[in-house]
């Protein structure tokens, strides 16, 4: 994995890290969702793995090699189980195990543990002491998009490393490289926070119609042209964390709108002004029903949201209804 304009300074403060007292063996990357954590960790870890190790892995070592055959036996990738969100005790139990054991190739042995944050708490439990007590010459790598939702008995036992988000110069730059124009890489960038890979994931697999139609979808819900139950059957089918994040973005915008935030500073360029009359909106209803999408965006993305989809649509949808209309928000919760 080669390394991205915006990841040199980190990259030089490991390889400094290294020169000097070493690398400690546990070292948590933090950073926004699609700025290129794992590809750092990546290359970071064939680093570590080469047996020519410089300021840059070598390539051409037997230990580079069986890296580019994604053969490496002294190497662990630790991700969520197919199907699931979150990271169980028996995946750290592989890891575990692994690092017990001794280097067959290279001089040390590396894991990369991506996302810490949805371990459950038995894995974590599991890890503390492997953090606590590596074996040999091994490192963890672990990373994460919510550094505040990692345990802090996680965090006290790593180092962290954050990996800043480019400038919007940098990023821009970045995205026109990849042969996108201007103007998409601009829409792209605002809607992502920024993160130039998330951008370009988002261009190429068409977010913005999906947007622009769920959009289209909340304004006819809005005016009374759909109906409730079709509309939430259609979201459901849909990956809910994608879907409550927009709803989030819209609440935001809502509450920009609603203070006098101009609508170019807004995430969604003034967009939800189709949707409702901001101006009109109960200011103290738009922060608690935000805060509600909030708490159940983070659950969702921790794995820990077992939520019945279509219902989680329609309570969305008709907490929306009720924020517009300024009547009472329904009963239960989202």
């Amino acid at each position: 994995m080669s390394l991205l304009p915006w990841q040199e300074p980190v990259w030089q403060e490991l390889l400094q890290r290294q020169r000097g007292n070493g690398l400690p063996h546990a070292m948590l990357l933090t950073g926004n969702k699609g700025i290129g954590k794992h590809g750092l960790a990546l290359h970071t870890a064939q680093w570590l793995l080469c047996q020519n190790r410089s300021g840059q892995a070598c390539g051409e070592c037997h230990s580079c090699k069986l890296w580019a055959a994604g053969s490496h036996p002294d190497f662990l990738l630790c991700v969520p189980e197919e199907g699931s969100r979150q990271i169980r005790i028996d995946a750290i139990r592989k890891v575990n195990e692994f690092l017990a054991q001794t280097p067959q190739i290279s001089q040390s042995q590396v894991v990369i543990l991506s996302p810490v944050e949805v371990m459950n708490a038995n894995a974590a439990n599991a890890l503390l002491k492997t953090l606590e007590e590596p074996a040999g010459e091994s490192y963890l790598l672990l990373e994460t998009e919510r550094f505040g939702s990692v345990l802090p008995t996680i965090r006290s036992r790593c180092q962290r490393l954050t990996l800043a988000t480019p400038s919007a110069a940098q990023a821009l730059s970045w995205l026109q490289q990849q042969g996108i124009d201007s103007e998409q890489a601009s829409l792209a960038l605002r809607l992502n926070m920024g993160a130039p890979l998330a951008a370009l994931a988002w261009l190429q697999q068409e977010r913005g119609r999906q947007q622009q139609q769920w959009q289209q979808q909340l304004g006819q819900w809005s005016r009374g042209e759909l109906a409730l139950q079709p509309l939430a059957e259609s979201w459901s089918k849909i990956e809910m964390s994608d879907v409550t994040s927009w709803f989030y973005l819209v609440l935001s915008d809502c509450l920009k709108a609603r203070m006098g935030v101009p609508a170019a500073q807004q995430t969604l360029a003034g967009d939800v002004q189709a949707l409702c009359d901001c101006a009109t909106l109960d200011p103290a209803k738009l922060l608690t029903l935000q805060a509600k999408v909030q708490a159940v965006l983070g659950q969702l993305l921790s794995g820990l949201g077992n939520y019945n989809k279509q219902l989680l649509c329609e309570s969305l949808l008709l907490h929306w209804q009720a924020l517009i209309q300024n009547g009472q928000s329904p009963s239960g919760t989202i």
